[in-house]
């Protein structure tokens, strides 16, 4: 799915409503919101919404997301996760700011650091320059 250039990526443009389930890849250029059921992939620099009907169970790379309905897989979100009271997460979050609502569920690991700052891991050889 595409959608028209020139608009917000904040701003919902497509909606996957109840009674919907879509399964394989999905990307988009403006804002989401899902109340059906996505499984497989989600791939954006957009918003991803996911409504309080809404489940997704799959491996995400966006923007910015919020949940208030049920999540289970990985998210990569370069702005930031947003896990409203009545939503859930079961998973692994990789973002640089997550906010968690009182009331919200939230099971699996969060990484905040930035990949491109993160040290090396142990044994890894140092990079060119850093005097190792």
């Amino acid at each position: 799915m595409h959608f028209t250039k020139g608009k917000s990526a904040d701003e919902i443009l497509s909606h996957l409503g109840q009674g919907t389930t879509l399964t394989g890849e999905v990307s988009f250029s403006s804002g989401l919101r899902v109340d059906g059921v996505i499984k497989g992939k989600i791939r954006a620099e957009a918003l991803l919404e996911i409504g309080p009907a809404g489940k997704v169970e799959a491996e995400i790379t966006v923007r910015r997301v919020l949940i208030r309905g049920e999540f289970r897989g990985s998210i990569r979100a370069s702005d930031r996760v947003e896990i409203l009271k009545d939503g859930k997460v079961f998973g692994d979050v990789f973002t640089p700011c997550l906010i968690i609502e009182a009331g919200a569920l939230f099971e699996g690991r969060c990484n905040m650091l930035d990949q491109k700052k993160q040290p090396p891991a142990a044994g890894d050889p140092a990079p060119a320059g850093s005097g190792r």
